[in-house]
């Protein structure tokens, strides 16, 4: 069982990512030795487990044992802007303090990776392009892409 915890600034579109996850889910198990904390939209899926962890929760000293607990960090960036002190500080705080942990950038709003963006190895980044709205509130993301992404872990979790 692996877990896959999705981070990254706030507004980047961890909860539409989370939210857009196929159906059916199942219910999450919480990995030993982490803390308490409550989890929006956390599922298994295929195996894995997925779980939302915000930038500025991520990077707080008590919650480093759920960034240690994940196999994947899925570290979601808006992708129609170029990374911004938010996602570089959160991206240089995961690779310092859990450097043996896959990183995979979900650049979320577009379809293709931007200059700005290949300064962070185009073999790392996947995109994830608008789905529908929901209300003024609310979106999915695509679902092509979405499901692209679980068959890319998918994959790497039977490795």
């Amino acid at each position: 069982m692996r877990h896959i915890m999705v981070t990254g600034p706030m507004g980047a579109g961890k909860s539409t990512f989370m939210r857009s996850l196929p159906k059916p889910q199942g219910n999450f198990v919480i990995p030993d030795n982490v803390p308490d904390m409550m989890l929006d939209h956390s599922c298994e899926l295929k195996g894995m487990m997925f779980y939302e962890i915000d930038a500025p929760t991520a990077t707080g000293k008590a919650w480093i044992n759920w960034l240690k607990a994940a196999d994947i960090q899925l570290i979601v960036g808006n992708g129609i802007e170029k990374p911004d002190e938010n996602f570089i500080e959160l991206w240089n705080y995961l690779v310092q303090n859990t450097p043996d942990i896959k990183k995979i950038i979900i650049l979320n709003r577009t379809k293709k990776i931007t200059k700005k963006w290949k300064a962070y190895s185009a073999e790392n980044i996947m995109c994830v392009d608008i789905g529908k709205t929901i209300d003024e509130e609310t979106a999915i993301a695509s679902e092509n892409d979405i499901l692209t992404i679980v068959n890319y872990l998918e994959e790497y979790n039977e490795s």
